[in-house]
């Protein structure tokens, strides 16, 4: 990994960009941050970079909100000499595997133990591995051998987070395992914004901020340093991520996957086109018509903001390492037959068999997730500046976003609440009542980031 921000340089991203290398085309500067490539006092803002980014909730297509700030995409260098940048692609291994055959299921559990198993005797102490109670982080548990030295970590995302479905089947986990477990509950995480921003900057919305609550709780029981097991993106990989056809450039919202976490783009005063739209999808518009492909290319187009499941941890102290970043790993359970891959069948018998299907069990749960409306009521959110942002976006829909995040009891944010329920929540749905409250949340999420960026502009100038 090169840190050095200015020429001359060489950075280099692997088979998915897990480790974002952003780079400023006129100074020529070149960083794993994106603060240290913007220039605040001199900042130009990208229309369409802008649109992307609001479409999607991060940036996508090489390309930030700031004009000229871009990324590196995956399996490529980037060089500077004699004052020249040069993209310089490699080869795409993900081709390579894709257009190969099928893989026995068996081979791959063999290959991901081994895999995982020989990480465990390079580290000593505790090992981390935050436990969501799913598929992924359920064979990460599994395949360590010494099971005393687990320690999983669970949130719950219910009103009463105990009785959520993440913890109880995590701790149900730990009880066949004979692991250590422990349940951190969390809610305060609007306090790191600033922590947030420090990081990420203008890359992507605010979201993931809950895990650095999480991982900031559950540091002081472990050393500096304590290795930890990610489960990152393997749900991608072992059949849940499932991406229709593209067809054009319009149709490249589907590789989004953004979880309506993102802001009406409608809303922008910039004009702007979908140039970079066209680009990518006639670069890869033969490849796409691949299924398989498609869940590469999604996780790719996502990894702006993924990566922060593994940057988070480390930037508080932890060494994360996740199976599913290597590309022999992850590809072979990509080539998975796809009866097999269907709702997982492959991981729900291996789970079977090691007594570990614990979905069999009918434990009482809940998966209701109200931890973003809960968070709203536990550190009301700062609204934002309709004069900042009123350069980039209609004063109207920033006072939309302030006015559904705003502390309420009035009637209207106890229809949005009750949309969260199964019964009554359909019923309100069909007759038309939406939950604004959430939607203008995520919004607020994703503007948040620019309006930093515009505060820190003025200052600079």
């Amino acid at each position: 990994m090169n840190n050095t921000t200015t020429p001359p340089y060489t950075f280099s991203t692997d088979w998915l960009a897990s480790d974002p290398v952003f780079y400023n085309t006129v100074s020529g500067k070149a960083s794993h941050n994106i603060h240290e490539v913007i220039d605040y006092s001199n900042i130009d803002f990208h229309p369409e970079g802008l649109k992307n980014y609001l479409r999607f909730g991060y940036s996508v297509f090489e390309q930030t909100p700031v004009k000229n700030v871009k990324f590196l995409p995956h399996s490529a260098h980037l060089q500077s000499t004699a004052g020249q940048l040069s993209v310089i692609r490699d080869k795409d291994v993900a081709e390579q595997f894709i257009a190969g055959p099928e893989i026995d299921e068996k081979q791959v559990l063999e290959a991901l133990r081994a895999s995982i198993q020989e990480w465990e005797q390079s580290t000593t102490g505790n090992i981390v591995i935050p436990t969501s109670g799913g598929f992924d982080s359920r064979i990460l548990n599994e395949m360590i051998r010494d099971k005393q030295r687990i320690h999983s970590y669970t949130y719950g995302i219910s009103d009463n987070q105990t009785s959520s479905y993440e913890v109880v089947f995590a701790k149900k986990i730990s009880e066949i395992l004979g692991s250590n477990f422990k349940q951190i509950k969390i809610g305060d995480f609007h306090h790191y914004f600033d922590a947030w921003d420090s990081m990420f900057g203008i890359s992507t919305h605010a979201h993931g901020m809950y895990q650095m609550e999480f991982y900031d709780k559950i540091k002081a029981d472990n050393n500096a340093g304590a290795p930890l097991l990610s489960g990152i993106i393997g749900d991608a990989w072992a059949g849940s991520v499932k991406i229709s056809s593209i067809e054009s450039p319009g149709d490249l919202f589907r590789l989004g996957y953004s979880h309506g976490v993102h802001a009406n783009a409608d809303e922008c005063l910039l004009q702007a086109g979908d140039e970079l739209a066209g680009v990518f999808y006639e670069q890869n518009r033969t490849k796409l018509n691949d299924p398989l492909f498609r869940v590469v290319e999604a996780m790719r187009l996502k990894i702006i903001l993924l990566s922060y499941l593994i940057k988070v941890p480390k930037q508080l102290g932890f060494k994360p390492w996740s199976p599913f970043l290597d590309p022999g790993l992850a590809l072979s359970m990509l080539k998975i037959t796809a009866a097999r891959r269907k709702d997982r069948a492959w991981q729900v018998d291996y789970f079977k068999s090691r007594s570990l299907y614990v979905e069999s069990l009918n434990l009482k749960h809940s998966k209701k997730n109200t931890l973003d409306r809960r968070a709203m009521y536990y550190v009301p959110i700062r609204p934002l500046d309709s004069k900042i942002l009123g350069e980039l976006f209609s004063r109207n829909y920033i006072d939309w976003i302030n006015k559904h995040t705003a502390p309420s009891n009035n009637l209207r944010d106890m229809l949005d609440t009750m949309t969260y329920y199964p019964k009554v929540g359909g019923i309100l749905k069909r007759m038309g009542v939406k939950d604004e409250r959430l939607s203008a949340y995520n919004a607020y999420l994703t503007l948040k980031p620019i309006e930093t960026l515009l505060i820190k502009r003025n200052s600079a100038i």
